[in-house]
C-alpha cells in the first residue's frame, strides 16, 4: 500500500475552491505566490506548497485521460458544490489508497448498517490494526495516528459526507439525477471489469447493489447509458463523451 499524508493534509485545507482550480488549470500560468495570494489566505509558503502536492497526488491526478476531461471540465463549467465535492471524494479515494481502505473499513460499514454516528476512535482502532502488516505505518506513532483518524473524519466532513463538530454525524446521501450519471461515468473508468455488478465502487454511490441496480435500469437513464443485465452481470456503455456528459446531464 501506498501510504502518504495526505489524509492529514486535505484535511486540515481551509478552501477547497483550491482544488477546483488546480484541476481547471485556471493557476496554470501563475506563479506559486501569485495563487496563494489570489485564491487563498494561507498564510505562509511553505503550508501553500505542502497543500498544492497534496492536491496534485491525491486530487490532481487521473487514471485516465477520459477521467480526466471528465473532471476538469466540471470544474471548469462550474463553482464548488456539493456535485464536485462528491467526484472530489470519488477521484481522492481512486488516487489514494489509506483513504479508500478506510473507507472500506470503516466509513461504508457504518453507513450501510444503518448507524447515524462515526467516531475517531474506530478509524484509530483500524489504522493501528493495518499497522501490524503495513510496513509504510511501522513508524507511526499512536498519536499520528490518532490526529490521521481526526483528519479523515474531518476530510469525509469536506466533501459533505458528515456533519457535526466533535461527534460526526453520517450524512445519507441520494444521488441526483446528474450525480448518479456522472457516478456511473466515473465508475466505468474506476472499474477494470466489465461487470459493474461486482464494483468494489459500486458502493461509492452510497447505494445497496438491488438498488443500484434497479436505477441503473429505469428508462431516465437511456439518454445517457446503454445498459445490460441478465440477472446476473451488469454491463453500462456511455452514450456520450466525457466532456459532454457534464453538460448533458
Amino acid at each position: 500500500m501506498d501510504i502518504n499524508t495526505d489524509i492529514n493534509i486535505l484535511g486540515g485545507m481551509p478552501d477547497y475552491n483550491l482544488i477546483r482550480i488546480y484541476i481547471a488549470g485556471e493557476a496554470k500560468d501563475k506563479s506559486t505566490s501569485e495563487v496563494q495570494l489570489q485564491y487563498t489566505n494561507i498564510k505562509t509558503e511553505k503550508a501553500f506548497k505542502r497543500f498544492r502536492k497534496a492536491i496534485d497526488k491525491s486530487m490532481n491526478s487521473f487514471k485516465n485521460d477520459k477521467l480526466k476531461r471528465m473532471i476538469q471540465m466540471l470544474c471548469n463549467e462550474q463553482d464548488l458544490d456539493e456535485t464536485m465535492l462528491l467526484m472530489f471524494f470519488w477521484n481522492m479515494s481512486l488516487n489514494n489508497e489509506l483513504l479508500a481502505y478506510l473507507n472500506e473499513k470503516v466509513y461504508f460499514p457504518v453507513l450501510f448498517s444503518g448507524r447515524t454516528i462515526i467516531t475517531a476512535e474506530e478509524v484509530s482502532a483500524c489504522l493501528k490494526e493495518l499497522k501490524q502488516t503495513e510496513e509504510g505505518l511501522k513508524e507511526w506513532s499512536d498519536s499520528t495516528i490518532d490526529i490521521t483518524a481526526s483528519k479523515y473524519l474531518t476530510l469525509l466532513k469536506k466533501f459533505g459526507l458528515l456533519d457535526g463538530a466533535i461527534k460526526k454525524k453520517i450524512i445519507y446521501k441520494n444521488l441526483s439525477e446528474k450525480q448518479f450519471v456522472l457516478f456511473l461515468y466515473w465508475l466505468m473508468q474506476a472499474e477494470d471489469t466489465t461487470n459493474l455488478g461486482d464494483s468494489i465502487w459500486m458502493k461509492y454511490s452510497f447505494m445497496e447493489k438491488e438498488y443500484f441496480i434497479e436505477r441503473c435500469l429505469q428508462h431516465k437513464y437511456t439518454k445517457y447509458i446503454n445498459v445490460n443485465f441478465n440477472g446476473d452481470i451488469l454491463r453500462v456503455e456511455p452514450l456520450l463523451s466525457y466532456e459532454e456528459i457534464c453538460h448533458e446531464c
